[in-house]
């Protein structure tokens, strides 16, 4: 696999799609540091107090559910705009759903805070059409 980033960020209020993304996640990228949120509002307090003063180059992986009860991806997508472009540039996002409505693909296509969306449950193959291989 190519470089990857070190930390990787799961916004997904299921319990269980969240453990299955670790577990794929640290299978295919050795050393990586992964924290996921069943809350969404948690992640964002989180990316405000760990990434406010973060001086890096290297990209942290978003990986954000779009449907979820308290907060939408979309609404998570809209208080992360607000967020200082210090913050913002630290991050690759990336939509998931179980729902592959072409709706939510293109909507996520033409926000310019989204890479790129993926299909869940996340798996290996998905992970390397993504990130390619060394």
């Amino acid at each position: 696999m190519t470089k990857i980033a070190k930390q990787f960020i799961i916004v997904d209020d299921d319990r269980f799609s969240n453990l299955l993304s670790k577990i794929v996640l640290g299978k295919l990228f050795e050393g990586v540091e992964i924290k996921d949120f069943l809350v969404p509002e948690l992640a964002l307090d989180y990316i405000k107090a760990e990434f406010k003063y973060r001086e890096t180059t290297e990209k942290t992986m978003l990986f954000l559910d779009i449907n979820m009860p308290t907060l939408s991806g979309w609404e998570f997508l809209h208080s992360f705009n607000s967020l200082p472009d210090s913050i913002k540039k630290q991050f690759d996002i990336y939509m998931l759903s179980s729902s592959i409505d072409p709706a939510d693909i293109e909507r996520a296509k033409l926000n310019p805070l989204v890479t790129d969306f993926i299909e869940k449950p996340i798996n290996r193959e998905a992970l390397e059409r993504l990130f390619g291989r060394e």
